[in-house]
Formats: structure tokens, C-alpha cells, sequence
């Protein structure tokens, strides 16, 4: 058995026991008789259909979530303004409001956008920790007076009834920020799990943010334990746009790709070694060589090392 094989069975295993009392699964809901909707029709940018009535729109920054429904829409996420301006001109020219924005963290690339939804809801939802974190990092870029900040803020869990749609947004702990959401599309079993989930790609890893290498396995493991096998997943980031939706097995391969970059640390502590040397030596993590944004990995081990350091120096 080879490390990423070892690797995968002892942590499946023992995630496994540890969070199958807490949680239960999610499974399908039974399918409701409702309208299927025509794609928004855009200017530019990636737009594919999900399932069902959930779609995921790409362009510069993370994915985006809509959800159309017979009174409205529902968005998760808002990139920039410039490039959000094609899903809200689809949607105007449909004719129905837009009953809720969601945001699942507070980076720029999810909520730089979020100002070009002034007029068009009053409704935004995050955990209660992103208006804090969002105004900090705009203060630093000298952009405050760019922001819209969300208004409906919860802890731990939060219930979008519309109809007979229903959404629900989780915070299951810190792993890439302390204000992560996904948020679960109820009748098409799809959920979004925005920076929790890069694919082909070394995560944006900030401890300042709330990155947290152990804690961000035991989110994904919870995620895996809540949510059934038919469900499908929108992904904050990916190197190829088809590749921003997935499933569990994607999930999986991340929190590998996390236990593996610990490992790496670790091993480098206990050797003395110091991140340049890393550089010199490596430009990925061991045996995940599909993940090589070279720009990203100084500052990946930057945060990895910070986040181990309390442990092992």
C-alpha cells in the first residue's frame, strides 16, 4: 500500500468514527414536481447547470451558486463587480428579484462584488464573523468604501424557506477562514463549500484569516459525514471551470492533500529546515504533484509552518 493509499484508509477510517454519532447524513430529499428553468443568458463568463435549478457561474474570483426559483433567485457569492455584472444583467432580463445573497467567507474574490447587490436585496447572509474579517481586510487595501456587508448573520446554522425551496447554510468550524459557510441547496442535493475545496490548485492558507490545516480535515470530514453520497459539490476554486463541481471523492483527495502537507511540515521541523531550503528542495507537496501554483506555495508554507510551530518547535 503506498502512502496516498495509507493515507486515505486510515483517515477515512477514523473520521469515520469519530463524527458518526454527531452527525447525521443528509440524505435526498424526495423530489418536489416543480419548473425547471432555462440557463440566464450571458454576456460572458461560464454558466452550466448544476442540477436541477442550481447553476454555477465562473469568471474571475470564486464560483458562484445561483438558484432560480418561480419568485426569485438566490446567489452564493459575488467575485467583483465588473465581473458579477453579467449574472445580474441575465437576471434582470428575466424579471424576478433577488430574494438572497450568501456569502461563504469574506475574501475579496467572494465579496468584492457584493456592492452591486445594494439595490437589488437587503437580504445577506454569512457567519457572524465575516463583516469583521471583510472590513479589516478592506481597511488594508484602502477600499472600505467598496463594500456591502451581510446582515443576516448566524453561529452555527442557518434556514432560507422559500416556498417550498429550502436552503440550509452550515459553519462546521474554521478551516480555510473563520467565517466559512457551505450552504446546501435542499431539493437538488447540491451544496456549496466555496474556499474549503481548491482543485488542481495550492489553497490562499492565511492564519490571520483563520487557516488551519487540522481543523480544515476535520471540516471536510464533517461535511463528508453530513452530506449523502448522491451529493454534489460547487467548488470555490479550480484550475479548469468543468472541474469547480464534484463529489465526496474530491473532498477526500483535499483533506489527503492536507494531512500530507502536515506530514511535510512536520518532518521539516523536526530536520531544521527552513522554508527556503523547502523551496529549493520541492515545488509541491510529495505525491500531489497535480497541485503546483508555484506563485502560492511560499506563502502555503509560510501558514503551514505557523500553524505547526506551537506543536513541534
Amino acid at each position: 500500500m503506498n502512502r496516498k493509499d495509507f493515507l486515505a484508509t486510515t483517515f477515512s477510517a477514523g473520521l469515520g468514527l469519530a463524527l458518526m454519532p454527531t452527525f447525521l447524513s443528509c440524505k435526498t430529499t424526495k423530489p418536489i414536481n416543480r419548473s425547471v428553468f432555462e440557463p440566464l443568458n450571458l454576456s460572458t463568463g461560464n454558466l452550466e447547470r448544476v442540477r436541477g435549478n442550481v447553476f454555477r457561474f465562473t469568471n474571475r474570483g470564486g464560483t458562484v451558486g445561483i438558484l432560480e426559483t418561480k419568485d426569485g433567485f438566490i446567489i452564493v457569492d459575488s467575485q467583483f463587480p465588473d465581473t458579477i455584472k453579467p449574472v445580474l444583467d441575465g437576471i434582470s432580463a428575466k424579471g424576478k428579484p433577488i430574494e438572497f445573497l450568501c456569502n461563504t467567507h469574506h475574501h475579496g474574490d467572494h465579496t468584492s462584488g457584493n456592492i452591486s447587490f445594494k439595490d437589488l436585496t437587503n437580504k445577506i447572509v454569512a457567519h457572524q464573523r465575516v463583516p469583521e474579517l471583510q472590513r479589516k481586510a478592506a481597511e488594508k487595501s484602502n477600499k472600505l468604501n467598496e463594500q456591502l456587508y451581510a446582515n443576516i448573520l448566524f453561529e452555527k446554522e442557518y434556514k432560507i424557506n422559500l416556498g417550498n425551496e429550502k436552503i440550509t447554510a452550515y459553519h462546521f468550524g474554521n478551516g480555510h477562514t473563520f467565517g466559512d459557510v457551505v450552504y446546501h441547496f435542499e431539493n437538488d442535493n447540491v451544496v456549496h463549500v466555496g474556499d474549503l475545496m481548491f482543485i488542481n490548485m495550492i489553497p490562499v492558507y492565511r492564519t490571520s484569516d483563520g487557516a488551519d490545516s487540522f481543523n480544515w480535515i476535520k471540516v471536510l470530514g464533517k461535511i463528508q459525514e453530513k452530506f449523502d453520497d448522491d451529493t454534489l459539490f460547487i467548488f470555490g476554486h479550480a484550475n479548469k471551470p468543468e472541474l469547480t463541481v464534484g463529489n465526496k471523492s474530491n473532498l477526500k483527495e483535499m483533506s489527503e492533500f492536507l494531512a500530507a502537507s502536515n506530514d511535510f511540515m512536520m518532518k521539516a521541523i523536526r530536520e531544521s529546515k527552513s522554508n527556503e531550503q523547502l523551496l529549493t528542495e520541492n515545488a509541491f507537496i510529495p505525491g500531489f504533484e497535480n497541485r503546483t501554483t508555484k506563485e502560492r506555495f511560499p506563502d502555503y508554507l509560510k501558514g503551514l509552518r505557523e500553524t505547526l510551530a506551537g506543536k513541534y518547535e
